[in-house]
């Protein structure tokens, strides 16, 4: 079976259509539509909004997770 690579700009109406055409043949890969963001724009991101701990030791950071 050969695997091809489409690139879909899936802003405009026909790429829309068109994508959501290939998802209902399934012929799209289910892990392709799964998009993520990299880990480091995701950590990135927490530490701008402020979604960071500290902890002073080990056994302290533990006791913030465990409560």
């Amino acid at each position: 079976m050969a695997v091809y690579a489409v690139n879909i700009n899936e802003r405009t109406q026909a790429g829309k259509s068109l994508f959501l055409y290939l998802s209902s043949l399934g012929v799209i890969s289910e892990r392709l539509t799964q998009r993520r963001r990299p880990a480091i724009d995701e950590a990135l991101e927490d530490v701008r909004k402020g979604r960071v701990y500290k902890a002073e030791s080990v056994d302290a950071m533990f006791k913030q997770i465990l409560g």
